[in-house]
């Protein structure tokens, strides 16, 4: 057996959650209704929230545009709803979901579970013909959808059952609409409910990877953050993430067990985070690499107007972040940051602590609990410590496979002993703790060299004009590759030259691994979760540089 890095055993991970208060002692009364939600729904979203509103039934769980809504009056909607439509939709085996972030994203997820549902979480920035075929794909028999997705699912000819989720006008059939009736509620769900996600890549059609929550699957994954995290009841969160992406479901899911109050808005602001914290004392901040990057991108005059000093913690993963962004969030907001890694495949795979990222700002952390981690060769034999391999994990969520469809050609990732490929590339220190070093399709051949573009972005991210980057490899007739770097600087501050950049960069790497260009934008390009979307670095050119 090839060695590997575990995370925490089973039996610790009651220890994050007995102290975050999410097993502390409850009345009678309060634990037959959580006795009889976890009877009716199993495991699942719906058993999250039905237990939530049993123990801080009056508490804010959620703060979006329209105002705050307690607990109690978030179970009370969804019961309506999923009874409305067991009523009108008898037999539906899939519910997908088209909504930015907002309470009716989290109503419609626990409605789905309440009916059995598969959840399908639909990307709220997929193109018309991407949404048509994975509708297609997936044939979802209730599709919940905010309003400025009429047009899209209307030229998707979408055959199924439309709810309005957010709305601006009333909708004959919307989740304010169904909260208003009356009927008997929906049968007990026999079976654990399947969630499908999307892969957050940025080529081609995104893949789906659907998998059954398992009570164990849930608890470890909440387990693992608290225990990286400490979240407690109290908190007051605000949530930036898309609620689809695996990173945002899985904090909003433990934000909700643990009874805490989410803030959150339909799209992300960095001034209006900051806001956020100071007007409502918020105590966590949650964000993919990009926010904490236009956090720290904040003019430091601007943002100490803002008092957020009540800020204990703050969350970060999803997509690679440079070293840099954690070393100026640290000096900006403190030693507070907590970094994930994992992927919509493998799940969770690590997390990185305050005192991990304090020490080294490049690590991604130990693996979660249930977690094994191993690095291989590419002939697929253990790596030894220090040296780069792929990246392959075991556990946590697990790996199902992706959703088929009559056209797709989509190999399934490769698995070895139980263990998945992530496609990541990185390696291992005296520790334990993982180090993700780039992705194996981005390596580039340079002149007969192999470079991980990730490790040239993180030098230049760490030159003081720069905001963000992103390094790609080009055709070139003698090198067969070479590298081009974009790049984007504060608004209003001149790009530092070419020859500037190269000096950096040379002062800190090998002269093969310096860009022959460098191209200055506005900014880089990216998807919801934070990925770069390439194929539209060039429509953003603004000059280039030297």
């Amino acid at each position: 057996m090839s060695p590997d890095h575990t995370g925490f055993q089973w039996r610790n991970a009651v220890v994050p959650l007995a102290t975050s208060g999410a097993l502390r002692p409850v009345g009678l009364t309060t634990a037959v209704r959580i006795t009889d939600a976890v009877r009716r729904f199993g495991p699942s979203i719906a058993t999250v929230m039905a237990i939530s509103a049993a123990r801080y039934g009056d508490r804010r769980a959620v703060i979006d545009e329209h105002g705050a809504i307690t607990y109690r009056q978030l179970q009370h909607r969804a019961d309506a709803i999923a009874a409305a439509l067991h009523n009108r939709h008898p037999g539906a085996a899939t519910l997908a979901i088209l909504c930015r972030n907002h309470r009716g994203f989290i109503e419609a997820s626990v409605v789905g579970a309440q009916l059995g549902c598969e959840l399908v979480f639909l990307n709220t920035d997929l193109p018309r013909a991407q949404l048509a075929q994975i509708l297609e794909r997936h044939r979802p028999d209730i599709l919940v959808h905010d309003q400025e997705y009429d047009e899209a699912i209307d030229a998707c000819g979408f055959p199924g059952t439309r709810v309005r989720a957010w709305q601006d006008t009333e909708a004959p059939l919307s989740l304010d609409s169904l909260a208003r009736q009356s009927h008997p509620a929906a049968p007990p769900v026999r079976h654990p409910v399947k969630i499908t996600l999307l892969t957050s890549g940025t080529t081609g059609l995104a893949k789906g990877v659907s998998r059954p929550l398992r009570q164990r699957t849930v608890l470890e994954m909440v387990a693992t953050a608290m225990s990286a995290t400490r979240f407690n009841s109290r908190d007051v969160i605000v949530m930036a993430p898309p609620f689809f992406h695996g990173f945002g479901l899985a904090i909003m899911m433990g934000a909700l067990a643990l009874g805490t109050t989410v803030i959150t808005h339909r799209r992300f602001d960095a001034e209006q985070a900051l806001a956020d914290v100071q007007n409502h004392r918020a105590t966590v901040f949650v964000g993919v690499p990009v926010m904490v990057q236009r956090l720290v991108g904040i003019p430091e005059q601007r943002r100490r107007e803002f008092r957020t000093g009540s800020l204990r913690l703050a969350v970060t993963g999803a997509a690679p972040i440079a070293p840099a962004t954690i070393s100026q969030f640290i000096a900006a907001f403190g030693p507070i940051l907590v970094n994930g890694y994992g992927s919509t495949e493998a799940g969770m795979v690590s997390i990185a602590t305050t005192e991990d990222l304090a020490e080294s700002p490049k690590t991604a952390g130990r693996p979660a609990i249930g977690v094994s981690v191993r690095i291989l060769r590419a002939d697929r034999t253990p790596a030894a410590i220090g040296e780069t391999g792929s990246i392959f994990v075991r556990g946590g969520l697990g790996y199902h496979g992706y959703v088929s469809d009559a056209t797709s050609t989509t190999p399934t990732k490769e698995v070895v002993d139980g263990y998945v490929n992530t496609g990541d590339m990185g390696h291992l220190d005296a520790r334990g703790r993982i180090y993700i070093d780039g992705r194996d399709d981005d390596m580039i051949v340079s002149g007969g060299e192999n470079i991980y573009p990730k490790e040239v972005e993180d030098v230049i991210a760490e030159h003081p004009a720069v905001t963000d980057v992103v390094v790609i490899g080009v055709p070139h007739p003698e090198f067969g590759q070479v590298l081009r770097a974009y790049f984007a600087t504060a608004a209003g501050r001149t790009p530092p030259t070419a020859d500037e950049l190269k000096t950096h960069i040379r002062e800190r790497l090998e002269r093969y691994k310096v860009p022959k260009e460098f191209i200055a934008l506005e900014q880089i390009p990216r998807n919801p979760s934070g990925k770069i979307l390439r194929r539209e670095l060039e429509s953003h050119r603004r000059t280039i540089a030297g």
